[in-house]
């Protein structure tokens, strides 16, 4: 678990724990269900801190290791608590278990973090098709998830018509604008709009749209069409 987590749930645990004892204490019969009272409040908790847990494990053990500690501490403090209440981590137990289990029936996941999405805002890579959370899988600058962008995923199509119908012949001269490739060591092509050449592997990385003018190509596959904007007419 991540230190800012334990910060953020030190003084709510202490709290449960206090309130699994108090409970236990004064209501005997009543302690017994504090359990269950514990895993809805702890989620209550989880839920407006909107913490985030590496592992199933924590929202399903943490209820019950507060309401156990709350137990512990009754009965090396109170003589005459009552046995029954041994089981009250196990509502504990089995209330957190239940509530992590059904949120996670349709939960949406980032498909490269795992991070549990809810309703944040997540975006389908169009390179590979990944769903990924915009906090730190998605790169806005380039339209991709950032597994694509460390990989270089291509999108544009490889056939050499599709290049010619779209923006003629090679160019035998030239760099390209991006990479500074020659003519010799690439496949360089013009942009429709201001001549500017690039080569291939950049008119892919620049998702079809030139670096210097934003003209784009008319022939994006589908997916990328939604994220790769047009400039102004009178630019």
């Amino acid at each position: 678990m991540k230190p800012r987590t334990l910060a953020i749930l030190a003084a709510p645990t202490l709290g449960l724990i206090f309130l699994q004892l108090v409970v236990g204490i004064t209501v005997p019969i009543a302690g017994l269900f504090c359990g269950i009272l514990i895993s809805l409040i702890a989620f209550g908790l989880f839920r407006f801190f909107e913490v985030e847990f590496t592992s199933l494990w924590w929202p399903t053990v943490l209820p019950a290791a507060m309401s156990l500690l709350g137990i512990l501490i009754l009965f090396v403090s109170h003589s005459g608590a009552q046995t029954y209440l041994w089981f009250a981590p196990l509502l504990a137990a089995i209330t957190s278990g239940a509530i992590t289990f059904i949120r996670n029936l349709d939960a949406r996941r980032c498909s490269l973090c795992n991070r549990r999405l809810g309703g944040e805002v997540a975006f389908t890579c169009p390179r590979c098709g990944m769903l990924v959370c915009e906090n730190k899988c998605w790169d806005f600058e380039r339209c991709r998830c950032r597994l694509c962008e460390q990989n270089r995923v291509p999108i544009l199509p490889s056939e050499g018509r599709w290049w010619d119908r779209h923006f003629g012949a090679r160019s035998p001269l030239g760099r390209c604008q991006v990479c500074a490739a020659t003519a010799q060591a690439a496949d360089l092509r013009v942009c429709a709009k201001c001549g500017r050449p690039q080569c291939r592997s950049c008119w892919d990385y620049t998702n079809g749209q030139c670096s210097r003018c934003q003209w784009i190509v008319a022939d994006l596959p589908a997916p990328l069409k939604e994220y790769v904007v047009a400039p102004p007419e009178n630019s």
